[in-house]
């Protein structure tokens, strides 16, 4: 039940820093400068647009992984351990 409870707290804390990164993603988008692979095989100004497919795949995660739902997409290493 504590495991689980850790996992919820790491979830929310991770899905807010996804949320941040969307909202925020002007101030990302200066810290970090302009990616020259977005602007080049993209488009020009697409460095905004992979930073919110960033932040909505990392809230898409962090809702899964309490569930178990990380298993589900990796899925391929329990095949291989033989389990």
């Amino acid at each position: 039940m504590l495991d689980f409870l850790i996992d919820i707290f790491y979830a929310v804390m991770l899905i807010w820093w996804g949320y941040s990164m969307i909202k925020y993603r002007r101030n990302v988008k200066s810290w970090t400068g302009n990616w020259m692979w977005a602007e080049k095989y993209i488009w020009n100004g697409w460095t905004y647009v992979v930073l919110i497919f960033i932040g909505l795949a990392m809230m898409f995660f962090w809702v899964l992984y309490p569930f178990g739902g990380m298993e589900l997409i990796t899925w391929w290493n329990t095949l291989q351990s033989g389990q």
